[in-house]
């Protein structure tokens, strides 16, 4: 236990009782872009909040553009932006994260875009 509340361990076991893993499994990953930028050794990087289920490192993800037409990438990296858990290569429904995505280049996309994994239905913890 912490000095003056509880350890690390179990408050990232908390926070990983929140998310509610087993839905996440069994819906497919939505993500609304909220943003897009380039890292230097990384690529192109959009963040915004997951809306439904789970994606996992080096999946095949699928961008939906607002004039209709439908982008191939894959999901290189993921960056949850929070400090209860540890990263373990996975984003999880209602978290902030920011995604790296392969060939697809910045100026491609826009804020509102989707990001859509089908069946992201692998446990990963």
């Amino acid at each position: 236990m912490g000095l003056f509340s509880k350890s690390k361990k179990e408050r990232e076991k908390e926070y990983m009782n929140k998310l509610d893993v087993p839905s996440c499994l069994k819906e497919d990953f939505k993500l609304i872009i909220d943003d897009v930028f380039t890292i230097i050794g990384v690529g192109t990087v959009v963040t915004g909040n997951i809306i439904t289920g789970m994606c996992r490192k080096e999946e095949k993800a699928y961008i939906y553009k607002a004039n209709g037409d439908v982008l191939e990438t894959v999901i290189t990296t993921i960056d949850p932006q929070t400090k209860e858990r540890k990263p373990n290569g996975c984003g999880y429904k209602t978290e902030h994260v920011g995604l790296g995505l392969r060939g697809i280049a910045k100026e491609e996309l826009d804020k509102g875009d989707k990001v859509i994994v089908k069946n992201a239905n692998l446990y990963c913890m």
